[in-house]
This record gives structure tokens, sequence and C-alpha cells, in this order.
């Protein structure tokens, strides 16, 4: 059962400065199929709410502009779509870091429906992003200040482990 938006900002607040970042987005007529016969959201978009979503998450970890030789590229991602979202209405996109490897960060996707009396989840998915040098294009280590944003109290480059709670109570 998903809790409400309160109780998920309180958990959200006892988190690592940036190892959640959500996003609202209000839906439009541009985000139904080309073919107008009907009112839900075309499957791609949500692809467009996860990118929208990161590329924020992207700016306040400061990987635009703070780290010139750092790039990190999304190198998976896969999303299931667990019910239909209709326009007009209004969805939130959640991403949480769940883990990291020696040059990946792993996070998990929750896009809830806002449209009914309580949010409903809508899908779920996994991203893997991989650290790129620029200059090199291989992979490379995240910055160590980088990480550090998403992990509260654990050493970035220990074990990886979840840190995030799933707001609708499922794992």
């Amino acid at each position: 059962m998903p809790i409400g938006i309160a109780e998920r900002s309180a958990t959200i607040a006892g988190m690592a400065l940036l190892q959640t970042h959500e996003l609202r987005i209000t839906l439009t007529e541009d985000d139904r199929p080309e073919d107008r016969f009907s009112q839900h959201v075309n499957n791609a978009r949500y692809f467009t709410f996860i990118n929208r979503t990161f590329q924020g998450w992207y700016r306040a970890m400061g990987l635009r502009g703070q780290h010139p030789s750092f790039g990190a590229m999304m190198a998976r991602c896969e999303y299931d779509f667990l019910r239909q979202v209709l326009v007009p209405g209004e969805v939130l996109c959640r991403i949480d870091v769940v883990g990291h490897g020696r040059t990946s960060l792993e996070h998990t996707v929750r896009i809830w429906d806002l449209g009914a009396s309580e949010p409903v989840l809508a899908g779920r998915g996994r991203v893997v992003h991989v650290g790129i040098d620029r200059a090199t294009h291989r992979p490379t280590p995240w910055p160590a200040d980088v990480l550090a944003k998403c992990w509260d109290s654990a050493d970035p480059s220990g074990p990886t482990a979840p840190r995030s709670t799933d707001p609708t109570g499922e794992r």
C-alpha cells in the first residue's frame, strides 16, 4: 500500500542529501499517443520522465560543470509498466541510488500516478550509469565527492548495500 506524499517526504528527508531525487510532472496532450484514440500516456514518454528526473539529479550532484573530465553514461535502463496513466494528470518520478560498483552507479526508478486520491505505483525499473573519462572515453570511478552525496554515513568505496526504502512498501 503506498504511503502518502508527506510520509514519503519525511522518509526522504532522513536519507543522504542526494540519494533520492523526485520530479513532479504535469501531463499534457503531448504525452498522449499519436493516434489520439486513447487518454493514456504514450509508453515512450515514461522514459522522457525518467530522463528529466535524472537531468535534475545530475545538476544537483554537480555533474554539470564541477567535474569537467567526468561524464555519466546511462548504460542500462529497464522499466516495467504496472498500470496506465491518463491525461490530464500528474506523475511523480523518483530515483533512488541503491548501489555502486567500481565504475557504475545503480538506481531504482518508480513512477506514481498522482491523479487518484492516493498515489498509485504506475511502474518501476532500474538504471545503471557508468562513469566515463571524457578525454579517453573509458570507464572511470565516480568522483568521491559525488558518491559521498549518495550515502549518509557509509564509506562509498565500501561494499554495495541498498540504502533506500520503497515508498510503496514493496521490494
